[in-house]
C-alpha cells in the first residue's frame, strides 16, 4: 500500500514538474475552487437547520427569553429585528416545552396577567388601572392568536374609569386588528366568536361595541341593533330550514331518478313575531256549592215617645201637657251566604319567533333516456318524459318529507323537464392546451439548461482539461521507446520512469531483434483488441475469411 501511494505521489510530482507555470497555477486554482465548492455543498447539506421558537416577541420579554436560552446553553439566532427567535431543529420541542413551563404560557410575545406576579409598593391607582388594561389586552391577544387562521392580532380597549353612583360612567369599547395567514380567511361565525370573546372578557362591554378589522383595514364585524340581530338570526334559521328540506328531498328522489337528475328548491316562511298572552277559561256548567253560611237576627221591643209641640214652646208657661204616645217595634233579619266552586283554567302562552308558517317546494325532475332505432337502423338515445303516475308518487314523497299541511297554505310543484348536459369539451381542450404548453415550456427549459451545460463542458471544461494535460501527454509520448535500441536502453536503467515498469514489455538479456519486433507488434495488437472489442472482432473475422480464401 505504501509503495502504491509512493508511486502515485511520484507520478504527480513528475506531472506537475512537466507543466508550465501558467498551467500549474491554473490547475491549483481549479483544485482550490473545487474544494471551496465541495465545502460549501457539504456545509449546506450537513449544516444546522434553525426553526422559529417564538415569533412576535415583545421587546420587554426578549431579554428574559435570551437569558433562559443562555442558561440552558441552547444556540439561538435572532431574526426580524429581534421579533423572531430561532433554535436548532433538533432542540426545538425540548426548548419550547422548557420555556413554556417556566413562563407559563404557550404564546410568548404579549404581556399578560403575569405582570401582577410582582407587586411594587407606591403604585398609584391610575397606574394600576393602566397595567390591568394592558394585561387584559395581552391575554385577549394570546387567546385570539390561538386561532389557526390568525397570524397575529392587536387588541385595544377603551375602558372608562368608574365613577360614583351620582355620576354616569361611559360605556367601554374595544377594537381588534387581526393579520391572517397567507391563503386564510375568517368566516362570519369566527368573527362573531372573536367579538363575543372580547365582549365577555371586559366588564359591561356589549358585542355591539366591539369592532374587528383586518390588516388591510376592512371591517369584518357587523353592527346590528337589537331588532337587526333578531332579523339576522331568523334569516340564518330560514336558510338552515330550507337547506335541510332541499337535502332531504334530493337525497330521496336521487335514489329513484338517479344522481344529478333532480333539483329541489324550498321557500320557508317563518313567524317573525314574539307573542305573549294570558288565557283564562271558566266552566260555569261544572259549578258546585263549596260552602254555605246562614245568619238570622230577631229583635222584639216597645217604648213611649212624648207627644205635643216639639221645641222650646212646650216649656213656656201655660203650655198644656200633651202626654205620651206608646208603640211596639219588632225587627227580624236573616242573612244567607252560598259559596260556589267554579272550574277555571289560566294559560300563559308565549310563542317565540321562528315557527314555520308556510312551505312552498319546487322540484325539477329529468326524464328517461331510452334506446330507439332510427331510420338508418342505428341505436340512438332519445329523451322520454316520465309518466303522470310517477310524478304523483314523487309529489306524495315530497309532501311527506316536508310535513305538508294544506291549512297553512303549503304547496308542492313537480315538473318533468329535460336537463341540458353541460359541455366540458371546450374547457377540456383549454386545459389540455394549457398542460401541453406547460409541458413544452418545461421541456424547453430543461433542454436549454442541458444544452447550456453541454456547451459549457465542451467549450470551457474540456478545452481547459486538454490544455492542462496537453504537456503531460507530450511528455509521455516522448518518453515511450520508438525503437528496439531505445527499449533496451530504457530497460537497462532502473527507476527511470516511476510507475512505467509495468507498462513496458520485459526483454530478455539475449534477444533476437526480429523476435523483439514481433513481441512489440503482438503487444500492440493485444492493446488495440482490448480497447475496442467490436473492431478487433470484425478485423479478426475479416482476416480469417481472407486466410481461408
Amino acid at each position: 500500500m505504501q509503495d502504491l501511494l509512493g508511486n502515485l505521489i511520484g507520478q504527480f510530482r513528475e506531472y506537475t514538474k512537466a507543466l508550465s507555470p501558467v498551467k500549474r497555477n491554473s490547475l491549483l486554482a481549479s483544485v482550490l475552487v473545487g474544494s471551496v465548492g465541495i465545502s460549501i455543498v457539504v456545509a449546506m447539506v450537513s449544516g444546522t437547520h434553525y426553526k422559529p421558537l417564538f415569533t412576535n416577541v415583545a421587546s420587554d420579554q426578549l431579554p428574559l427569553i435570551v437569558e433562559k436560552l443562555q442558561k440552558r446553553n441552547v444556540p439561538f439566532d435572532l431574526q426580524d429585528d429581534g421579533k423572531t427567535i430561532t433554535v436548532p431543529e433538533e432542540l426545538l420541542h425540548a426548548t419550547q416545552m422548557a420555556i413554556m413551563a417556566e413562563l407559563g404560557n404557550t404564546k410568548v410575545g404579549n404581556t399578560g396577567l403575569e405582570m401582577f406576579a410582582k407587586q411594587d409598593f407606591g403604585v398609584t391607582s391610575y397606574a394600576q388601572r393602566i397595567n390591568y388594561q394592558r394585561a387584559l389586552q395581552g391575554e385577549l391577544m394570546r387567546s385570539i392568536n390561538t386561532l389557526t387562521a390568525i397570524k397575529q392580532s392587536k387588541v385595544l380597549l377603551a375602558i372608562p374609569p368608574k365613577k360614583t353612583f351620582l355620576e354616569e360612567s361611559g360605556e367601554p369599547t374595544a377594537s381588534v386588528v387581526v393579520e391572517l395567514n397567507a391563503g386564510k380567511t375568517l368566516t362570519e361565525e369566527q368573527v362573531k366568536g372573536i367579538t363575543y370573546l372580547v365582549a365577555a372578557s371586559v366588564e359591561k362591554l356589549v358585542p355591539e361595541k366591539v369592532t374587528v378589522v383586518d390588516s388591510r383595514g376592512k371591517v369584518l364585524s357587523k353592527q346590528y341593533s337589537a331588532e337587526g340581530v333578531v332579523s339576522a338570526e331568523l334569516l340564518d334559521l330560514k336558510k338552515k330550514v330550507e337547506a335541510e328540506f332541499e337535502e332531504s328531498i334530493e337525497s330521496m328522489l336521487s335514489r329513484v331518478v338517479g344522481t344529478g337528475k333532480v333539483i329541489a328548491k324550498v321557500n320557508a316562511t317563518l313567524n317573525p313575531r314574539h307573542t305573549s298572552s294570558v288565557e283564562e277559561l271558566v266552566d260555569a256548567d261544572s259549578s258546585a256549592v263549596r260552602s254555605q253560611q246562614s245568619e238570622e237576627e230577631l229583635l222584639d221591643g216597645a217604648r213611649n215617645n212624648p207627644a205635643g209641640i216639639p221645641g222650646a214652646r212646650a216649656n213656656l208657661p201655660g203650655a198644656e201637657d200633651q202626654g205620651q204616645v206608646g208603640f211596639r217595634q219588632n225587627v227580624r233579619r236573616e242573612i244567607k251566604t252560598l259559596n260556589y266552586s267554579v272550574p277555571k283554567t289560566v294559560k300563559r302562552i308565549r310563542e317565540a319567533a321562528g315557527d314555520l308558517e308556510r312551505v312552498t317546494v319546487a322540484v325539477l325532475v329529468d326524464g328517461v333516456m331510452t334506446n330507439v332505432t332510427n331510420e338508418k337502423g342505428d341505436q340512438v338515445q332519445q329523451w322520454q318524459e316520465r309518466s303522470a303516475a310517477d310524478l304523483v308518487k314523487y309529489e306524495n314523497i315530497v309532501k311527506n318529507a316536508i310535513g305538508f299541511n294544506a291549512s297553512r297554505g303549503d304547496s308542492v310543484k313537480i315538473e318533468n323537464i329535460q336537463f341540458e348536459k353541460e359541455d366540458f369539451k371546450e374547457a377540456e381542450e383549454l386545459l389540455t392546451n394549457l398542460e401541453r404548453r406547460q409541458l413544452l415550456r418545461s421541456l424547453l427549459k430543461w433542454s436549454l439548461l442541458g444544452f447550456a451545460l453541454a456547451m459549457f463542458f465542451f467549450i470551457v471544461v474540456r478545452p481547459f482539461m486538454r490544455w492542462v494535460t496537453d504537456s503531460f501527454q507530450d511528455t509521455v509520448e516522448d518518453m515511450l521507446p520508438r525503437t528496439i535500441e531505445e527499449l533496451e536502453d530504457l530497460q537497462s536503467v532502473d527507476n527511470t520512469l516511476p510507475g512505467m515498469s509495468g507498462a513496458l514489455p520485459v526483454l530478455e538479456e539475449a534477444i533476437d531483434p526480429n523476435k523483439a519486433e514481433s513481441e512489440l507488434l503482438k503487444e500492440r495488437i493485444v492493446t488495440l483488441m482490448g480497447e475496442d472489442v467490436e473492431k478487433s472482432t470484425a478485423a479478426m473475422n475479416l482476416w480469417l475469411s481472407r486466410r481461408d480464401l
